[in-house]
């Protein structure tokens, strides 16, 4: 029983609370209803540009407004999304492609899409650049980016092809003559013993953000075929050879070992390799043997060597 009386004595009356919320309401609306000076960052987009221009680098996003009103209406401008368009007729030319635009004429402007209901009381950008570039469109040429490992005795019996090679590209002026080339995206295969045929993004650099591409993959092929050695024995020529001197060798014919895919063996025969030494640089570096070296071969042949790398010869005069 003494318990409860303590609860009920220390109660706090509800209609202290009543007060309490009024008060705090009236003292809000005392204060909503005063003129407050604040800066807010308004942003802002560039309208009308000349159908032959793009902007290249990015602009000025927001400005940044000192703007007066009441407490009421600046509460509703720290929620509303007040985008300001800036008209590209307005714009003045610098140099090259550099235009801007003097925010202190645009005032009035500023003042009609940001409301009424606030005063602008200053801007703290004076002026607001635009790199505006010619649109333009070029070929650029398309690099693949692959790593490939082949299975035991296989290998590309040419190079690879890329469809398309070259990708149009087409934006402002800046960004397109930077663009020089296009590589994909780097893709790994392994094991490799079958044809290839993989369709692979582009690769878009970051910094050029304002281009357009006609392709945005290109497919990467090539034929794979098993390899294998084969050897033929063959004459060869000796080239700059001073009129007057005549040399003999020793061996005469040179052993070609080649490694060739295996539906293009057949095709090789005594016409496929042609070998020449040069005697000017023999003699050149004082040496008393020649080089053999290959002077023409078949473009599906991928790796050749010739047996001996050296050739004695003796001056016949």
């Amino acid at each position: 029983m003494y318990k409860s009386r303590k609860v009920r004595e220390n109660k706090i009356p509800k209609a202290f609370f009543v007060a309490l919320v009024f008060a705090l309401l009236f003292w809000s609306l005392i204060k909503l209803s005063k003129d407050y000076k604040v800066v807010v960052s308004v942003p802002v987009s560039y309208v009308n540009l000349p159908q032959d221009k793009l902007i290249q680098k990015a602009p000025l996003a927001n400005i940044e407004v000192q703007v007066q009103g009441t407490g009421f209406r600046l509460i509703g401008l720290g929620f509303a999304n007040n985008a300001i368009d800036l008209d590209a007729k307005n714009l003045q030319k610098k140099e090259g492609s550099e235009y801007f635009f003097l925010i202190q004429n645009q005032k009035a402007s500023i003042q009609s899409q940001l409301s009424e209901s606030y005063e602008i009381k200053a801007i703290f950008q004076d002026t607001l650049f635009l790199d505006l570039g010619l649109l333009i469109s070029k070929k650029v040429p398309v690099i693949a980016n692959l790593d490939l490992e082949y299975k035991l005795g296989f290998h590309l019996l040419d190079k690879l092809v890329l469809a398309p090679d070259s990708i149009l590209v087409f934006g402002p002026e800046g960004q397109v003559n930077d663009l020089e080339s296009l590589e994909l995206e780097a893709r790994e295969l392994k094991d490799v013993s079958e044809n290839i045929k993989e369709e692979i993004a582009i690769k878009k650099p970051i910094s050029l953000d304002k281009i357009k591409y006609t392709n945005e993959k290109v497919m990467v092929i090539g034929t794979v075929d098993r390899f294998t050695e084969g050897t033929i024995e063959l004459p060869f020529e000796i080239v700059n050879l001073p009129e007057g001197i005549s040399v003999n060798t020793f061996p005469k014919t040179v052993r070609v070992v080649y490694q060739v895919g295996l539906s293009n063996f057949n095709k090789i025969d005594k016409n496929s390799f042609k070998i020449s030494c040069d005697y000017s640089h023999s003699e050149l570096n004082n040496v008393t043997y020649l080089v053999p070296k290959i002077s023409n071969k078949p473009n599906f042949v991928t790796s050749v060597k010739l047996i001996p790398n050296k050739v004695e010869f003796l001056i016949q005069k």
